[in-house]
């Protein structure tokens, strides 16, 4: 009997992957570059190094992977991908990934869906009924675990929280509409402001930093930077909105942020709760949810694409 599944987490800069036991023990983890940027053909032959070296190290029951864009988890394929990944939309990658293991059964997902998924199994949303992950990188991506299951919507789109609307008409987006959230709450958007208002003569101790962050932000911001103060507050502004229109949409009991922003801690979620508690509560619903940071870090994609291959191996949400 095989007791590992393969567990594959492709982003943008990396492809990640590890063989995951049925208790979520994760091993002989790899990282490889992804070249996504150079598209679809160079995409796929990274991932199948990457299949082709896990499973020369042991017996795999099944393979489970997370990846960019909207899927189409029933039939397999990347539905629609933006241009971030040239030529990506309409990839069969669950047929190739199985073609590159050899015939072992793929099953694929959005990877922020198995990033929730993975914080739902094993990480901050254990025991939720009703979990919303958020995960702030480059851009802003969402994830809905409803009594242990993911919320897909009825084409694999949901849920695309980083580009509902914020502002109507507002600053342009690389999905091609204006004023998503993404670009007005994502770190990538953060730093992108602040080099902005360097570049325009603004005063800021960012000026001496060799590679801005968000987290850098936050630090200076509480440090009374005054870039950096506004920076932050407009971008926890946008992200407490969008928590609240969430919370009435979904009524979960906990949210679990995650992304390199999390690296502040209590310094960025001190300025998000401030934010939130602008919001009318009623005592009678107090409080309406928990907010977490992720347990899982890098892991939390490894481990949710490992949950759908043990799910899908046992007949469940096939």
């Amino acid at each position: 009997m095989q007791n590992f599944v393969l567990a594959i987490d492709i982003g943008g800069t990396n492809v990640k992957a590890g063989l995951v036991d049925r208790n979520g023990v994760i091993s002989n983890v790899v990282h490889q570059p992804s070249k996504a940027a150079e598209g679809r053909d160079a995409l796929l032959s990274v991932i199948k190094d990457v299949v082709e070296n896990q499973c020369g190290k042991t017996e795999i029951a099944a393979i489970g992977c997370g990846t960019p864009g909207a899927i189409d988890h029933k039939t397999g394929i990347v539905s629609y991908m933006q241009a971030h990944i040239p030529d990506y939309t309409g990839t069969p990658l669950a047929k190739y990934l199985s073609e590159f293991s050899g015939g072992i059964p793929a099953a694929i997902d959005n990877d922020v869906n198995l990033i929730a998924l993975g914080e739902n199994w094993k990480g901050a949303g254990k025991g939720s009924k009703c979990q919303v992950s958020l995960a702030l990188g480059t851009g802003l991506g969402g994830g809905v675990v409803v009594d242990g299951k993911l919320f897909r919507g009825s084409r694999g789109r949901a849920p695309e929280f980083g580009h509902m609307t914020a502002v109507l008409g507002g600053e342009p987006c690389t999905c091609g509409n204006f004023g998503c959230y993404e670009v007005y709450t994502a770190p990538g958007a953060m730093t992108r402001r602040a080099n902005h208002y360097l570049a325009s003569g603004i005063l800021s101790v960012l000026s001496e930093c060799e590679k801005i962050t968000a987290a850098e932000i936050v630090h200076y911001g509480n440090l009374k930077d005054q870039l950096c103060m506004k920076i932050l507050n407009e971008s926890t502004k946008y992200l407490a909105k969008l928590i609240w229109n969430i919370a009435q949409a979904f009524d979960p009991d906990v949210f679990v942020i995650g992304g390199g922003l999390m690296k502040a801690g209590d310094k960025f979620l001190s300025h998000l709760n401030r934010e939130l508690d602008k919001f009318y509560c009623p005592d009678e619903l107090d409080p309406m949810y928990t907010i977490k940071i992720s347990e899982l870090g890098d892991d939390a994609g490894i481990l949710g694409a490992g949950k759908l291959a043990w799910d899908w191996l046992d007949g469940i949400d096939r």
